[in-house]
C-alpha cells in the first residue's frame, strides 16, 4: 500500500502528500462506484448543456431514502423543504450510498487496481466536479412524473414500499455528448476522456 502510495506522489509531483493521496483515491473509488451504478440509470434528457456550455445528456439514478441517507445528508424533516434542497459532487455520490474511504487500511480497495489507474479514474471524476454534474435531491414517490417513473423502474417502485423507505433520491449525472449509449463504465469512460481532451482543465491538473 505505501509503496502505491509513493507511486501516486512520483506521478503526480513531489509535493503529493498523504491527504493528496487519499483525496486522489476516493474521487477514483467514486468514479468507479458512479460507472457500476450507471446501467441502473435512466436517460432522462437529451439535449442539456454544462455549465461550461458542453452539450450533454442527463442520466438519473433512483435511491430509496433510508433513514440512514437522510441523516447523512442532514435533509429538513418537512417534505416540502427537503423538495427544495438538493447535494452536488462528491457529497451527492456519499449521500446516495457510495462508500468513503477514509483510512490507511480501508484504502485498500482503492488502490487493487495500481497507481497509473487510480489517477485516471481520478481524473474523470474531477472533470464531472469541475462541470457541476452530479446532484442529488429528495422527491415524493407519488408525485414524479410517470414517464420518469416508468424508466426508473425497480430501485424506485423498492423507495415507495421498502419498509425505512421515506421517498425516493435522484442522482442526476451530466454526461457530455449527445450520442445515446448502452449504460455501462466503457461508455462513461470514453464520453469523459473525449470531452476532457476538447477541454483541458487548468494547468496542473
Amino acid at each position: 500500500m505505501f509503496r502505491t502510495l509513493a507511486m501516486l506522489r512520483s506521478l503526480q509531483s513531489a509535493h503529493h502528500t498523504l491527504e493528496d493521496a487519499r483525496t486522489t483515491i476516493q474521487q477514483a473509488c467514486d468514479y468507479r462506484w458512479l460507472k457500476a451504478e450507471l446501467p441502473h440509470g435512466a436517460i432522462t434528457a437529451t439535449d442539456i448543456a454544462l455549465p461550461d456550455g458542453t452539450p450533454g445528456l442527463a442520466i438519473t439514478l433512483a435511491y430509496p431514502a433510508t433513514p440512514e441517507r437522510r441523516r447523512g445528508g442532514r435533509w429538513p424533516d418537512d417534505p416540502a423543504e427537503r423538495e427544495r434542497c438538493r447535494v452536488e459532487g462528491t457529497h451527492a455520490c456519499r449521500a446516495a450510498g457510495a462508500p468513503a474511504y477514509r483510512t490507511l487500511e480501508s484504502l485498500s480497495q482503492g488502490l487493487a487496481h495500481g497507481a497509473v489507474s487510480v489517477l485516471t479514474e481520478a481524473a474523470r471524476f474531477r472533470y464531472l466536479l469541475d462541470r457541476q454534474a452530479l446532484r442529488l435531491t429528495w422527491r415524493r414517490v407519488e408525485g414524479l412524473d410517470p414517464t420518469l417513473a416508468r424508466r426508473l423502474g425497480r430501485r424506485l417502485a423498492h423507495g415507495k414500499t421498502s419498509g425505512g423507505g421515506d421517498g425516493i433520491f435522484l442522482l442526476e449525472i451530466k454526461v457530455p455528448g449527445r450520442a445515446e449509449p448502452p449504460l455501462d463504465g466503457a461508455w462513461l469512460d470514453r464520453r469523459v476522456d473525449r470531452y476532457r481532451r476538447i477541454r483541458p482543465g487548468p494547468a496542473g491538473r
